[in-house]
């Protein structure tokens, strides 16, 4: 068995082929290519021409040719939202709209008022909010360019617009289809919210066929497949949010269990055995039937660690930023107080109907940089805190949180323990891709996990 795992992500995708290994799936090759964002209007619009996703699929199959002739299957990972207005052909009708997106904040307003935060909490379990939420960019679109709203089909994101690319026909699943403000998630029953829909005048016919996300919506088009050096026409399957296919790809199951995914931004995930909604956090769908998860974001970790060594530490190359200026500083402050603080919002926050900013506080003319560093850290740790310390009063949390990306080290670990939550963490490697990859495996056999 071989599987063509495709993770759609914001800024790069990458495609791996999988062998089973016994119970798990080995990693045989993969492939990634960076693509560039449109990000402008002082930072307020975020997009992408999904294009991109079509072009760098073209590349990574011809990069690993010898393998493809193999493929069973296709399974897909994507950046939710995402959300991409596509004609009747499937052909993109304006660029894909991503979650760093901020253009629709009155939109996001509008729905609250309209709907209600209780009913919206109550159904969709989540506060629409500028990027986060498909229906605010939707009606961003009706309102800004209705011309495109009147040639728009179907509204999906980027794992809808892969699947009808690849085999004719619109799909979502429900994790991505979460934070749409449109998705009965509580309930998660593969339903759309009619009434909510209704609100504003947006018929159901012009949203994704929702389907479980180990499903198929049918087999990759003859023509594609040739082109991609695909023998076999393989099925392809539907897939779901990247963070979510992470969490699934290190078995993350069971109710209590933390996950905390360090990169450019920086999520944390607890695995809840039905929904706690809250404005302050967003809740998906597991890929697994009768769990959600919070969904927890830092829009800028990795970020704000770059934004930091570019300004205060440009003479350093990036391994001595990381590897020996972040720990002395993160050390020597450890246990010391200091009266300088971080505001974390250096990329705006999920949460917020405001445009918040990152601030600095309480600089006398002995702050250093190295105080700086540990209190943007210290900021960092905190803001996951007050999540962990919410959820907990829902359910009891399990006593390790597993973590992992590139941008944690073991100085952040002692960071963490220290200022988020005093626990065991052990580091795993996720892969978005992996997680795809057992979703095209459940596919092939339905019995496995």
């Amino acid at each position: 068995m071989q599987i063509l795992s495709v993770d759609i992500g914001t800024t790069a995708m990458k495609m791996g082929v999988f062998e089973e290994a016994g119970d798990d799936l080995k990693l045989v090759r993969q492939f990634s290519r960076e693509y560039a964002i449109n990000t402008y209007n002082d930072g307020m619009f975020s997009d992408i021409e999904p294009r991109k996703w079509q072009q760098a699929f073209h590349a990574g199959c011809k990069e690993m040719a010898d393998l493809m002739a193999g493929v069973d299957v296709i399974a897909l990972s994507g950046t939710t939202p995402g959300l991409t207005a596509m004609n009747k052909a499937g052909e993109p009708v304006y660029p894909a709209i991503l979650m760093l997106d901020q253009r629709s904040r009155a939109q996001a307003r509008q729905i609250i008022d309209t709907v209600g935060m209780k009913a919206l909490l109550d159904y969709t379990a989540n506060m629409p909010v500028a990027g986060g939420c498909s229906l605010a960019s939707i009606l961003w679109i009706k309102e800004h360019l209705p011309d495109v709203f009147r040639q728009t089909y179907v509204f999906g994101h980027s794992n809808t617009f892969m699947a009808r690319w690849l085999t004719g026909r619109f799909a979502i699943d429900p994790s991505s289809s979460s934070l749409t403000a449109l998705y009965n998630t509580v309930a998660n029953d593969m339903t759309w919210n009619q009434e909510i829909a209704a609100c504003f005048g947006l018929s159901l016919d012009r949203l994704p066929e929702l389907m479980p996300a180990y499903a198929s919506p049918g087999r990759i088009k003859r023509e594609i497949a040739v082109e991609a050096g695909l023998k076999k026409e393989p099925p392809v399957v539907i897939g779901g949010n990247d963070a979510v296919l992470a969490a699934y790809s290190v078995l993350i199951q069971d109710p209590g269990e933390i996950f905390n995914i360090n990169g450019t931004c920086e999520i944390t995930m607890v695995c809840l055995p039905r929904c706690y909604p809250s404005k302050n956090y967003n809740i998906r769908t597991h890929v697994i039937a009768e769990r959600w998860f919070s969904f927890y974001v830092m829009n800028a970790e990795g970020k704000a660690f770059e934004w930091f060594k570019g300004l205060f530490c440009r003479e350093m190359s990036a391994e001595a930023f990381f590897e020996d200026f972040m720990p002395i500083a993160i050390d020597k402050w450890l246990d010391k107080d200091s009266g300088v603080t971080y505001v974390p919002y250096l990329m705006g926050s999920r949460y917020s109907q405001e445009p918040l900013k990152a601030e600095f506080r309480g600089l006398t003319p002995e702050t250093s940089r190295e105080e700086l560093l540990a209190a943007l850290v210290r900021g960092l740790c905190a803001y996951q805190r007050e999540h962990l310390k919410e959820i907990a009063i829902e359910l009891p949390l399990q006593d390790r949180i597993l973590v992992s990306g590139g941008a944690v080290n073991e100085a952040l670990v002692r960071a963490k323990t220290k200022w988020m939550r005093n626990c065991a963490y052990q580091f795993e490697t996720e892969s978005s891709m992996k997680g795809a990859a057992m979703l095209g495996r459940k596919y092939l056999q339905p019995k496995t996990a």
